[in-house]
C-alpha cells in the first residue's frame, strides 16, 4: 500500500549573475513560445469545427477533433519545433515543454468550465501571451535526490541544453550551471537526501522584482486516526478589515487584551511611494531606459509589500496552528466582497479587504493545522455570526458595518462587534464538531434551505429578510466545557 503524502511548495530567493538573467529570460520566452503555439493550434482547431458546425455539416463529417491534453500536444510539438522553433537547441527542452503543459493546463480547465464540470466562476478560452506576462517556467529532472544543489547548500542547478549553438553559453557552462541563492539550502537538502521529501518540479519565475525557485516536494505523512472526536481548546477566529482577527480568547505577544490582532495594512502604508513611481513611469517614454528602471522598481516594491504581508501571516497562523488544536474560522464570499457593483462603492474597502489577504491567511492556516495534527473548522458563509447575539441567542434582522458595537434588544447585552462574531463563530464551530462525531450531520446541509442550527424555526415572513436566519429563534445557550 502506498505511503500517504502531501504536495508542498518550498520557494528559495535566487541572484543570477548577468549572464544568467540572460539564459533565464530566453528560457522564459521558449516557455511562452510554446505556450502561444499550443492556443493556437487548438483555437485554429476548434474554430474550424465549430464554422463546420454553423454551416450544417454532419457531426460524422466534421474534422477530426483534437485533443488537448499535455499527452497529445508535447508529441505534436515535438513532430514540428524544427521548423516552428528552428532555433530549438539553444534551449533546454524542459522550458518548451513547460510552456505545452501549461497551456494543456488552461484548455483543460476551459473544456471543463464550458461543460459545467468545473466549479466556480466560469473560465474563458486562454489568451495569448505577451512580454509582460509573468516570466516563468518548469524544470522536471528525476536524479539522485541532491541533483538540485551544491555541496555548500548555497547553490541552485540550471539544466542547460544538451547543445548549445552559440559558442559562449558553451564556454562557460559550468559557471551558468548554478544559480546562488540568497538563502542557506541546508535544510531543504537535508530533507531532500534524507528521504523524507521528494522533489518533483522546480519553476523559476521573475517575481517581485525578483527571481525565484519554487520546489514542489512531495513530502510523506504518517497516517492520523480516521477517529472524530471532540478537540480542546478551541478557538473562534473573526477575519476583518479594521482588525485583522478578533479570536475568544487573548494570546500573548499576538493580540491585545480584546484579542484584537491589529491590521498592519502593507499596502497603505505605501501608496504615496506607490503613485509618485507610477507618476514617474506615466512621463517615461516606453521603451527607454529610464522606464524600464522606472518599472522595475515598481515591481520590486510590489514584491516587497507582498513578502511583508505573506510574513506577517506566517507569523499569525503558526501561533494559532500551534497554540490551539481546533480553530474555527468563516467561510467569507471575497469575490463577491470585493466586487464592484453599479453604485459608488467604496474603492478603499475592496483594497483594503484585499490587501488583508483573508485568504491566504485560511490556506496558510490550513496546511500548518494538518502538520501538527490539528484541524481547521469552517463554518457557513450565511451564519450570521454579526447578527446574532453570543449570550442569548437573538437575531437582529439589520446590522449595519459601521456599527462597531453590539447591542442585544433582548437580553441587553453590549460588546464589541467583532468579539461576538468570534464567539458566536466559535459555539458553531463546536455544535459541527458535536455533530460530526455523533453522525448526525455534516458541515454542509443537505439542501439549500436546510438549517444548520438545532433551533425553531418561525414561518416565512413577506418581505426582505437575511435568508434563514433572521427569522430563526433559539432559546438561552450554556457554553460547552471547551470553550
Amino acid at each position: 500500500m502506498d505511503q500517504p503524502y502531501r504536495m508542498r511548495a518550498v520557494v528559495v530567493p535566487l541572484d543570477p549573475t548577468p549572464a544568467q538573467v540572460q539564459l533565464l529570460r530566453s528560457y522564459c520566452g521558449a516557455a511562452r513560445f510554446a505556450y502561444n503555439w499550443t492556443v493556437a493550434i487548438a483555437k485554429e482547431n476548434w474554430d474550424k469545427r465549430k464554422e463546420e458546425r454553423r454551416a450544417g455539416i454532419d457531426e460524422a463529417q466534421l474534422s477530426k477533433s483534437l485533443d488537448w491534453s499535455a499527452w497529445s500536444m508535447t508529441p505534436l510539438w515535438n513532430s514540428v519545433k524544427d521548423e516552428v522553433a528552428p532555433w530549438h537547441h539553444d534551449v533546454t527542452k524542459h522550458a518548451f515543454r513547460s510552456g505545452v503543459t501549461d497551456a494543456a493546463t488552461a484548455l483543460k480547465n476551459f473544456h471543463e468550465s464550458n461543460k459545467g464540470v468545473r466549479k466556480g466562476q466560469s473560465v474563458g478560452f486562454p489568451k495569448f501571451k505577451n512580454r509582460r506576462s509573468k516570466q516563468s517556467f518548469t524544470l522536471i529532472e528525476f536524479k539522485q535526490p541532491g541533483y538540485w544543489f551544491s555541496e555548500d547548500s548555497r547553490h541552485v542547478r540550471l539544466i542547460l541544453p544538451l547543445s548549445a549553438t552559440d559558442p559562449r553559453i558553451a564556454r562557460r557552462r559550468e559557471q551558468l550551471r548554478w544559480i546562488h541563492s540568497t538563502e542557506s539550502l541546508r535544510r531543504l537538502k537535508k530533507k531532500i537526501t534524507s528521504g523524507e521529501w521528494t522533489v518533483q518540479a522546480v519553476t523559476i519565475s521573475f517575481t517581485g522584482g525578483h527571481w525565484q525557485a519554487s520546489f514542489l516536494v512531495r513530502q510523506y505523512v504518517v497516517p492520523a486516526s480516521s477517529a472524530i472526536r471532540m478537540r480542546g481548546p478551541i478557538v473562534g477566529v473573526d477575519l476583518g478589515v479594521k482588525h485583522l482577527a478578533t479570536m475568544t480568547v487573548p494570546v500573548k505577544d499576538l493580540s491585545d487584551e480584546h484579542a484584537h490582532i491589529e491590521n498592519p495594512r502593507h499596502l497603505d502604508a505605501e501608496l504615496d511611494r506607490l503613485a509618485k513611481l507610477d507618476r514617474r513611469l506615466s512621463r517615461c517614454q516606453k521603451g527607454s531606459k529610464n522606464h524600464a528602471k522606472i518599472r522595475k522598481r515598481r515591481q520590486r516594491l510590489h514584491g516587497r509589500i507582498s513578502r511583508t504581508r505573506d510574513l506577517h501571516l506566517h507569523r499569525l497562523t503558526t501561533t494559532l496552528a500551534g497554540s490551539f488544536e481546533t480553530v474555527v474560522i468563516e467561510d467569507l464570499n471575497l469575490v463577491g466582497m470585493v466586487k464592484k457593483s453599479k453604485k459608488n462603492t467604496v474603492t478603499a474597502l475592496r483594497r483594503s479587504i484585499l490587501d488583508a489577504g483573508f485568504y491566504e491567511l485560511r490556506r496558510q492556516l490550513t496546511y500548518k493545522t494538518e502538520d501538527r495534527g490539528h484541524r481547521v473548522v469552517v463554518v457557513n458563509r450565511f451564519y450570521p455570526s454579526s447578527k446574532l447575539c453570543s449570550h442569548c441567542g437573538e437575531t437582529k434582522a439589520k446590522l449595519a458595518i459601521s456599527v462597531r458595537v453590539f447591542e442585544c434588544n433582548k437580553c441587553g447585552i453590549t460588546l464589541d462587534r467583532d468579539v461576538n462574531a468570534a464567539r458566536n463563530i466559535r459555539d458553531e464551530g463546536i455544535r459541527l464538531l458535536a455533530n460530526e462525531a455523533s453522525n448526525v450531520a455534516g458541515h454542509q446541509p443537505e439542501t439549500l434551505n436546510a438549517v444548520l442550527r438545532d433551533r425553531e424555526t418561525e414561518p416565512p415572513r413577506r418581505g426582505r429578510g437575511d435568508r434563514y436566519q433572521s427569522r430563526t429563534t433559539q432559546p438561552k445557550r450554556e457554553l460547552s466545557p471547551l470553550a
